[in-house]
């Protein structure tokens, strides 16, 4: 019996040793063949899946915006977001109209739907920028004294240039000098005016603007240049979109940049108000819609630098939330083979809900996540002719940009050709230097870039050091992740965080790993539990006919087990049965014994059976 229990554990601990090979085998195959595919699927299932799970008049306008833009033409979306319109152009489900309202433009240029009144409505909405302060520089060639003629308006005035550059004169009622005397200051009531430049030597100008108050000046992309008594002009076009008279909306006028952008409308007025006031609305990641329009190398090293702890993007203070601003980075760097990208989708991929969603199953967030880091190509059913086979923009040998960058490059979009986001396929492409030609480092995933980080074609390039992460605190020690706030499907932790503020929180749900794991906890236990079971059978089989023989229960003979007879309900020495008084019958001279009644003789086997086992 020894032997047999033996063997049966041998046999237990290579069922349990294969089962757990086969599995890493297989887990091991997946992530090698391929390790995107089966999160990206399955949290599209789970993202139709919960639109399905809601009635019409409880999906938000944008979680059906979002979806959209995810999935393309989802009925159910598609027709709560209709029922919202108001005035049949515009859109106001939270404070912000201006942002809705290019949200559903986003959406419906998706799918290729018409939105020539949405452009309507924000055009109509387009104010003059008066936050800037705007200048006008002028500037000799070879540094030589000049006389400069100014010509504006129905103005005209003459100002002196000196040695070093310093103006000095009269320049008129819209101009005055400023900046120590280099620039000529360009009043509010006459930015929408046109200034000719003339001087007596050759000569270059430009326009330069800041947000008032602040000290960081912006120059505008263009100057014009000429020789002597040559003339030059330049104009300020600063516009943002507001729905008051009387102040600009930034971050609703972020979004209609990039609607606008994406429906092939001029964007450059937009721009200055933007970038100079993108310092005081960090709390709207505004570097990554700077990035997206412009391929500005300022901006994508603002957004790779703010990544946190190479995972997310989390802008202080901001009204949404990790997931939400982690989107909006993504949809930046699209394409741009950045090493941030990477991470960073290796961090969500990790985070996902046991239905495969992320935060809780929102499905706002869930969808922007979809549609910035793992796009799918959707054909527009309204377009002629599509039938989403178009073929892909970088494979065709051009370039996917935005269109205000794509002009910076003196291309024009092409159509017909695929492109993630909002971007399109530009017939000229930039020229992306590797890291090496621009005397840059590489860092990994574990340094962090001490200097200024540029794209590069080999990805994020370091234009300093590289130098290691600092050592991780307390919360990310134990698995966890340092945020503002803990969301609803995450534990708050007692572990410190290394940044004030920030409290430590790690997610209840698990990702398929984690369901794997718990399998084979199972697996164990139940071998274990069938091999105490064949190593102990006969105590086990001694217990169930004790509990079905104690006095009060039934008085029917038990069943046998294996064709042995039961045990009998007792403990210590086995009593053999007293012998009855005999009756001797008068009439008889032999003497009578009474039968042995059958539950003796049962009883006698049995014991004899069991001075058999005992041997």
């Amino acid at each position: 019996m020894h032997k047999k229990s033996l063997l049966i554990v041998i046999l237990s601990i290579f069922l349990l040793s294969f089962v757990i090979a086969q599995n890493a085998s297989t887990n091991q195959s997946i992530s090698q063949t391929n390790p995107n595919s089966n999160v990206a699927d399955k949290a599209y299932q789970c993202l139709q899946s919960q639109i399905d799970s809601k009635s019409q008049n409880t999906l938000s306008l944008q979680e059906s915006v979002f979806s959209v833009l995810a999935l393309g033409s989802n009925s159910k979306a598609l027709s709560v977001i209709d029922g919202k319109i108001i005035g049949g152009n515009h859109w106001q489900e939270s404070t912000n109209p201006l942002k809705d309202t290019s949200q559903v433009l986003l959406a419906y240029d998706r799918i290729g739907r018409n939105t020539d009144t949405i452009k309507s409505w924000l055009l109509s909405n387009k104010r003059p920028a008066t936050d800037l302060t705007w200048y006008l520089e002028i500037d000799v060639d070879n540094h030589e004294s000049s006389q400069c003629t100014l010509s504006y308006a129905s103005e005209q005035r003459t100002i002196s240039i000196n040695q070093d550059m310093t103006l000095s004169g009269n320049p008129g009622s819209c101009l005055s000098v400023a900046a120590s005397g280099f620039w000529l200051r360009i009043n509010n009531n006459c930015i929408d005016n046109n200034f000719t430049v003339s001087c007596d030597k050759d000569f270059t100008t430009s326009t330069l603007y800041q947000r008032t108050g602040s000290s960081t000046v912006f120059v505008s992309p263009s100057a014009h240049s000429t020789s002597a008594l040559g003339t030059t002009t330049e104009s300020v076009s600063s516009k943002c979109f507001s729905t008051t008279a009387n102040a600009c909306d930034y971050e609703g006028t972020l979004w209609a940049a990039l609607a606008m952008d994406s429906i092939d409308q001029r964007i450059s007025d937009y721009l200055p108000y933007l970038l100079a006031l993108s310092e005081s609305n960090q709390r709207f990641l505004p570097s990554s819609f700077l990035h997206i329009l412009t391929q500005g190398q300022d901006q994508y090293s603002q957004l790779v630098q703010s990544q946190k702890e190479s995972k997310y993007w989390q802008a202080p203070n901001t009204p949404y939330n990790r997931y939400y601003d982690s989107a909006l980075a993504l949809l930046s760097l699209q394409g741009a083979n950045s090493i941030e990208e990477t991470n960073s989708k290796a961090y969500f991929e990790s985070i996902t809900t046991p239905e495969g969603c992320w935060n809780n199953n929102n499905i706002r967030d869930t969808a922007f996540l979809l549609y910035s880091g793992w796009q799918r190509f959707i054909s527009a059913p309204s377009t002629p002719g599509s039938s989403g086979s178009a073929e892909n923009c970088d494979d065709a040998g051009y370039s996917c940009n935005s269109l205000f960058a794509c002009g910076d490059l003196g291309g024009s979009p092409l159509e017909n050709y695929l492109c993630p986001g909002t971007k399109v396929c530009c017939s000229e492409s930039p020229v992306i230097e590797s890291c090496l030609a621009q005397n840059g480092n590489l860092c990994s995933s574990t340094e962090s870039c001490s200097g200024t980080t540029v794209q590069s074609s080999d990805g994020s390039c370091c234009l300093g050091d590289c130098s290691a992460l600092p050592q991780a605190d307390e919360c990310i020690a134990a698995g966890a992740g340092c945020y503002d706030s803990c969301n609803e499907n995450e534990e708050q932790l007692s572990s410190v965080c290394s940044e004030s503020g920030k409290v430590c929180c790690k997610t209840l749900g698990s990702s398929e790993s984690g369901g794997s794991g718990a399998w084979i906890t199972i697996l164990i236990i139940l071998i274990i539990l069938i091999a105490l079971a064949i190593i102990f059978r006969n105590k086990i089989k001694m217990a169930l006919f004790k509990s079905r023989n104690k006095p009060g229960t039934s008085s029917q003979a038990p069943t046998s087990i294996q064709g042995r007879p039961p045990f009998p309900p007792f403990r210590g020495p086995i009593p053999y049965p007293r012998a009855q008084p005999r009756i001797i019958n008068p009439s008889s001279s032999q003497p009578m014994r009474r039968p042995m009644p059958s539950k003796d003789k049962e009883m006698e086997e049995t014991m004899a059976k069991l001075k058999e086992m005992s041997k």
